[in-house]
């Protein structure tokens, strides 16, 4: 017989979403109406060659994931969105969250020691004027003769969509979300600055979720040359669904596209919790313009403190390893929930 493993009420609200209601207000009409024309003025803009993938103007750096958690799940996250990692993968999601948190990660890509990314973010619940977060994100390069730095400073917001009291029994809940972000760039080719914007929305239930988040949806980077250069980065979506088997198990599917890869990349991601504290990961990515499949796998913990410390309730820790052509990426996430 096995032996039942059972969840503090704490450790269920980490877990388990609750829903409220499903109905467009005004408000989610008026984004999404917002977000279409958004999409289509980005469509008639796109000019038909675009630069290098790595290169940041094609969005080589705005795109690097952040969260251990998310990447051992093969980055199949935009329909769960549930932590810190929200201000990346959908800032909808933030309506989520529960409690503060404050989430950090180191990483050396590629373990060569020339890339290293570093991110920390902090996020608070929703109060009822909805749930907000900072983040701060950076890659820094040291490829000589080249060296580069890249500082992305965003700020995230996030509210309910659905209000209606008269069909909360169907218990299921939506959201939208936006990032607002500042990107500051210092190259040996040259330096640069500018902005992009973010929407997401997300509508889940008791065992199932869907979530789209529209990256660089509005974005301008403007480059101290002579005379000055303006160029846009490229829009990146990113769809999702998830489901939850049990309060143990959780599944994931992702896509992202983009204006000339429709789709670029197919998502999976497993996340089992084989004891209240300690959770695998598993995902597998096919990037179609590449052979083969992409693997990637993690440990998570998540440690409650016996008395809070500085206010502290619990912490999390996430490892993960990916492999890419270049070489393996160990990254590692903590997070404080306060």
């Amino acid at each position: 017989m096995k032996k039942k493993i059972s969840f503090s009420k704490e450790r269920k609200i980490f877990l388990i979403r609750r829903g409220k209601a499903l109905r467009f207000p005004l408000t989610a009409r008026f984004l999404l109406t917002v977000s279409i024309v958004c999409l289509g003025l980005k469509l008639a803009a796109v000019p038909p060659i675009y630069a290098d993938y790595l290169h940041i103007i094609d969005s080589g750096f705005t795109t690097l994931p952040i969260s251990a958690r998310a990447i051992g799940m093969g980055e199949a996250f935009t329909a769960i969105a549930d932590d810190y990692s929200a201000c990346y993968f959908n800032p909808a999601g933030l309506v989520q969250i529960r409690q503060k948190e404050l989430g950090t990660m180191y990483v050396d890509l590629y373990s060569l020691g020339l890339l290293k990314q570093s991110f920390l973010s902090f996020v608070e619940s929703n109060t009822g004027m909805g749930a907000g977060g900072i983040s701060w994100s950076q890659l820094s390069a040291d490829l000589e003769p080249e060296e580069w730095n890249y500082n992305l400073f965003s700020y995230s917001y996030a509210q309910s969509l659905f209000q209606d009291k008269l069909i909360a029994s169907k218990k299921v809940s939506g959201s939208w979300g936006i990032n607002l972000k500042y990107l500051k760039q210092t190259t040996s080719w040259g330096n640069g600055g500018g902005y992009g914007l973010d929407i997401g929305f997300l509508i889940w239930g008791r065992s199932i979720s869907a979530g789209i988040n529209i990256q660089e949806l509005i974005s301008q980077i403007e480059w101290d040359t002579n005379p000055v250069t303006k160029q846009s980065i490229p829009t990146n979506i990113k769809l999702g669904t998830a489901y939850r088997l049990n309060p143990r198990l959780l599944l994931a599917l992702d896509m992202n596209a983009s204006w000339q890869d429709f789709p670029k990349d197919i998502r999976l991601g497993s996340e089992w919790w084989v004891h209240k504290n300690m959770a695998l990961r598993l995902g597998i990515v096919k990037i179609f313009q590449k052979d083969g499949l992409a693997f990637s796998g993690g440990l998570g913990f998540y440690l409650p403190t016996p008395k809070k410390i500085a206010g502290i309730k619990a912490f999390t820790f996430d490892y993960a390893l990916s492999y890419d052509d270049i070489g393996n990426t160990h990254r590692f996430s903590l997070s404080f929930i306060f």
